[in-house]
């Protein structure tokens, strides 16, 4: 996504190369996806709950694919996201409006892949359609040499940005490890839920800025975004703590609800992780200051996997102690990208 959007900007007026920069990273994508379906077929036979639910893990995993091959970095690259708008609620509108419908217990499951399914299979022919529409740009035959080329490009653009990814996804592992009642697993799992939906958010207004700023070079709309946002920040987190209970009940019912405080240990994640994902691609990545950017995902990941093996060695690995480390590490991720951002304007 990241690499296409630079490579769209530098390419606007040249249709022919564009359809075949479309038609090689759609390539990559699909590659990428073939090999990650035989690793998910491959997992899942050492995990009961996937081995005995493969059908909803293929249809989900489908899903995610549809999402994963949407071509957003033409929209973005033309600094175009009227029409990424309008598809993301129609697509929205189809998966939740078939979920209404569709699901009535338990054992449908499944249905909900499905309708997950629809919904992205509509985003992506809508997608490719309104490219083709707008801009003329369409899927070209390419040779493996070009697809390659994508891979190897957008590689460090993954590294760096797959970073907070990452460090969630290790510490859910380490919960899951160290912290024996069942209980706290789910109240993480369903809390990390809802920070994962907040900094949802956040996605396309970095997804916006990132081809603006490359495009003009100007950190003024950044800036000026960074300061507007601080007061939503600090309603919506405060909001996000009061409605912690609400929130919980809703998502796991009410034997879960006196586990909402762990929601509130890791309110300092929202408006942590805002700065830290403005300051990165949209400002940082844009600079081209992508070694910076990827020194400070490492250096978040190691302090992040420092201190949770330091408090297990301790023994004082629990549901709060790790919260705080996951906070801790998110501030370090911030704080080291805006001590990169300093010295890049200190150097001119």
């Amino acid at each position: 996504m990241l690499s296409g959007t630079k490579r769209v900007i530098d390419l606007r007026d040249e249709k022919k190369e564009l359809c075949r920069l479309l038609g090689s990273i759609t390539m990559a994508r699909i590659a990428l996806a073939l090999i990650l379906c035989v690793g998910v077929f491959c997992a899942s036979q050492f995990i009961p709950l996937m081995r005995n639910n493969m059908f909803y893990v293929l249809v989900a995993f489908l899903a995610t694919v549809t999402r994963a091959l949407l071509p957003d970095f033409i929209f973005q690259g033309f600094e175009d996201m009227g029409p990424l708008t309008t598809r993301f609620f129609v697509s929205k509108i189809v998966s939740v409006g078939l979920t209404l419908i569709l699901v009535r217990a338990p054992q449908d499951l499944v249905l909900v892949a499905l309708a997950d399914f629809m919904g992205g299979l509509v985003a992506l022919v809508w997608s490719f359609a309104t490219a083709r529409n707008r801009y003329g740009v369409q899927i070209a035959r390419t040779g493996i040499g070009e697809v390659l080329s994508e891979l190897k490009s957008s590689a460090v653009y993954c590294i760096s940005n797959i970073g907070t990814t990452l460090v969630s996804g290790f510490t859910t592992f380490v919960v899951g490890v160290v912290l024996t009642n069942p209980t706290d697993v789910a109240y993480w799992s369903l809390a990390l839920t809802t920070v994962s939906a907040v900094q949802a958010l956040y996605t396309p207004i970095s997804n916006s800025l990132y081809p603006y700023v490359m495009s003009h070079q100007d950190l003024g709309l950044a800036k000026k975004l960074g300061l507007l946002a601080a007061p939503a920040l600090i309603i919506g987190t405060i909001a996000y703590c009061l409605l912690s209970p609400q929130i919980f009940l809703l998502l796991g019912g009410e034997e879960y609800v006196k586990g909402s405080w762990v929601m509130v240990a890791l309110a300092a994640v929202l408006p942590l992780s805002f700065y830290s994902i403005l300051i990165g691609w949209p400002v940082l990545g844009a600079m081209g200051r992508v070694k910076e950017l990827t020194a400070s995902t490492l250096v978040s990941g190691l302090v992040n996997a420092a201190l949770l093996f330091g408090i297990s060695m301790l023994g004082q690995a629990s549901l709060l102690s790790i919260c705080v480390v996951r906070c801790v590490a998110e501030g370090v991720l911030l704080a080291s990208r805006a001590l990169a951002l300093a010295k890049c304007r200190s150097r001119g």
